[in-house]
């Protein structure tokens, strides 16, 4: 997903690394970000609730670029905390 999509969803996004690992061309965090859902996010209106999302991605570099990237994040807790899905 877009980094714009989250911004507009959740302007007071705060990005917090937990853990950086890099080997070769790659480099791997894992973190959580938090907000507040001010803004429309994939058609779920504006609900006002605090989020807080763990995430793993990894990047990879070429010529002091980052040039692909990959990333899980748990977008299910995410449903769960804005209240449009159930905890199991």
């Amino acid at each position: 997903m877009a980094t714009s999509l989250f911004r507009t969803a959740f302007p007071d996004l705060v990005v917090t690394l937990e853990d950086v690992a890099a080997e070769g061309d790659k480099v791997a965090t894992r973190g959580y970000f938090t907000g507040t859902h001010k803004g429309d996010f994939n058609g779920i209106p504006p609900t006002g609730k605090s989020v807080k999302i763990d995430y793993i991605d990894m990047w990879r570099l070429a010529d002091g670029k980052a040039t692909e990237n990959w990333v899980l994040m748990d977008m299910i807790g995410l449903m769960q905390q804005l209240g449009v899905m159930q905890a199991m």
